[in-house]
């Protein structure tokens, strides 16, 4: 039998697997970024979406006011007609009483 020496008996040294080591950083840094990027598009949906819900608010009491005025110009309308046709019948009045 042959005796064994110190380099033979023990196992041959692994090679750390670098590519792996390299790809699990570049895999971390990806997710790192895509990420904050995520979180910068999530805040920018929710201000936009803020702002949004102002505009329809705003385009809501618009609306609403619009809605007010024209119902205003109606009356005003209505009344002016009454009064015009009054002050004809008024009128109409005063040149066949004479």
């Amino acid at each position: 039998m042959r005796r064994q020496t110190l380099s033979e008996a023990d196992p041959p040294a692994r090679r750390r697997p670098w590519l792996l080591i390299a790809a699990s950083l570049v895999l971390a840094l990806l997710s790192t970024i895509l990420w904050a990027k995520w979180r910068d598009s999530h805040v920018r949906a929710a201000r936009l979406q803020a702002e949004l819900r102002q505009v329809y608010a705003e385009a809501e009491s618009l609306r609403t006011e619009a809605a007010r005025n024209q119902q205003r110009a109606a009356v005003l309308e209505r009344e002016l007609r009454a009064l015009s046709s009054r002050g004809s019948r008024e009128s109409a009045r005063g040149t066949a009483g004479r």
